[in-house]
């Protein structure tokens, strides 16, 4: 008889350990197939942080090549919470000549007697408990004569993932599909700023994409770069002055105000593993520009200058200006930047990549 495991979760996102359970049951353990069962909402949840789409794509791209991996979507594909028993009774009803066991991490055993119908549960259907945690509900254990395992442990989880933590241990091309396609944001970006820089940091994402569309750029970058363009903006100078100084210790003569540009663009490489130069360089330049601008940069730049909730005087003018012409546009608003830079400070204090940029852009292009 066929031996299958199931393993459901939430999997937002699967990560390291998701696989290295996957593959222990297989070669370790004898079964013949992983049934992945990922969960539409856990009982004990009350938020699922990605779609339903986006969760069956990333288990797809973890499990490649692993053809002994099948994804089961019949809780994902519910419109209500899913149980347990419920869906073990449904396999064990469509496929009675499959012998089932349920895979489950240890963490899981404090709230174990808490599923619904456990009593029936536990006689229907073999559980095999691995040990993700240090410390374990030994009482569970035993009285239920469950039987443990150990694996490949990084000692990862998905909130760990989601809030930006052992990332250098998670599936690269799991990460890299959450950073392009923005994925949990809130998590990453709200919970260390004001609401009101949040939004200014959505609504510099949604002009940036509307400036790729008529500078027929690539759209996702652009959404991406202005989105992420300031999210250094609200962190503690120790920290900001640590993650700059740990590159280019020569930025810190730059005016704090613009610091936290440079320490986003560092924050995405270092922290979110971002490899896409093209964006780093946006995030960088985006306070003060420089002598070498992309197409991105100019885009990212002017962006947040004009984003839908700015409302300076002449700000209608440089929107039109910047939305028909974005060169054009990009000048006129590092003039302004450097204009009102004088006029707070003088041209000793204003920083010298904003010099070089201005003398570049506006006096080289007169």
């Amino acid at each position: 008889m066929k031996k299958v495991a199931i393993f459901g979760g939430s999997f937002d996102p699967i990560h390291t350990d998701h696989v290295n359970i996957i593959k222990t049951c297989h070669y370790k353990l004898g079964f013949d197939e992983v049934w992945v069962l990922p969960a539409y909402v856990n009982p004990f949840k009350t938020i699922s942080s990605s779609s339903v789409t986006q969760r069956l794509e990333m288990i797809e791209i973890a499990i490649k090549g692993l053809d002994f991996v099948r994804v089961e979507t019949f809780e994902i594909r519910k419109t209500e919470r899913s149980y347990t028993y419920d869906t073990v009774c449904h396999f064990l009803k469509k496929y009675p000549n499959i012998n089932f066991s349920f895979i489950m991490g240890s963490d899981q055993l404090d709230t174990f007697e808490k599923w619904d119908h456990f009593s029936d549960l536990i006689k229907i259907i073999d559980f095999k408990i691995f040990l993700r945690t240090d410390v374990i509900n030994e009482d569970i254990v035993k009285k239920y004569n469950l039987e443990t395992f150990e694996f490949d442990n990084n000692h990862l989880s998905s909130t760990k993932i989601r809030n930006l933590i052992d990332i250098k241990l998670q599936i690269k091309e799991v990460n890299d599909y959450i950073n392009n396609s923005l994925m949990y944001v809130y998590e990453r970006i709200e919970s260390k700023m004001d609401q009101d820089r949040y939004y200014h940091s959505l609504n510099v994402g949604q002009e940036a994409l509307l400036l790729a569309k008529l500078n027929n750029y690539n759209l996702n970058k652009a959404l991406l770069a202005g989105t992420l363009h300031d999210i250094a903006k609200r962190w503690s100078f120790e920290d900001t002055k640590q993650i700059i100084e740990s590159y280019d210790k020569s930025l810190m003569l730059e005016p704090k105000p613009v610091l936290h540009s440079f320490a986003g663009a560092f924050h995405l490489k270092r922290d979110w593993l971002f490899d896409d130069q093209d964006i780093i360089n946006a995030v960088f330049k985006h306070t003060v520009a420089d002598k070498e601008m992309s197409v991105l940069d100019m885009i990212v730049f002017c962006a947040d200058k004009i984003s839908v909730e700015r409302n300076y005087p002449d700000v209608e003018r440089l929107r039109a200006l910047v939305r028909s012409d974005l060169k054009l546009g990009f000048i006129e608003l590092l003039k302004n930047q450097y204009e009102v830079s004088i006029a707070k400070n003088d041209d000793k204090t204003i920083g010298e990549k904003l010099l070089i940029a201005y003398n570049h852009w506006v006096k080289g292009n007169k």
